[in-house]
């Protein structure tokens, strides 16, 4: 009967150890459940930002395209006019110069 004793307290004992050991476990997983529950969070909101990002970052580019084109625009314009400038000063300098050889051969 002693020995039935000594192994149901031996049997409740590694029992309330399992239960000890089992608590502790579980309380070690908590707080592991909390720092991976935080640190998705964290990631979370760093997806969240990207994502902003990416979007302001589209429409960024989507202006700037449209003002390259714009400039590209402005720019062939202006080429144009300075080719017609250029017509216009060579016209000018050629009148200029049939000018001076009449006023040289008048002086003489």
């Amino acid at each position: 009967m002693e020995s039935n004793v000594i192994n149901l307290q031996e049997k409740i004992q590694k029992l309330i150890d399992q239960y000890t050991a089992d608590r502790k476990k579980l309380e070690q997983l908590e707080i592991e459940n909390n720092n991976l529950r935080e640190e998705n969070r964290q990631l979370m909101e760093q997806i969240e930002n990207i994502n902003k990002f990416h979007t302001g970052s589209e429409s960024r580019i989507k202006e700037l395209e449209t003002q390259v084109k714009h400039l590209e625009t402005q720019y062939k314009e202006l080429q144009d006019s300075l080719a017609g400038l250029e017509d216009i000063a060579s016209n000018t300098i050629n009148q200029i110069d049939q000018l001076i050889p009449d006023l040289d051969t008048k002086k003489k």
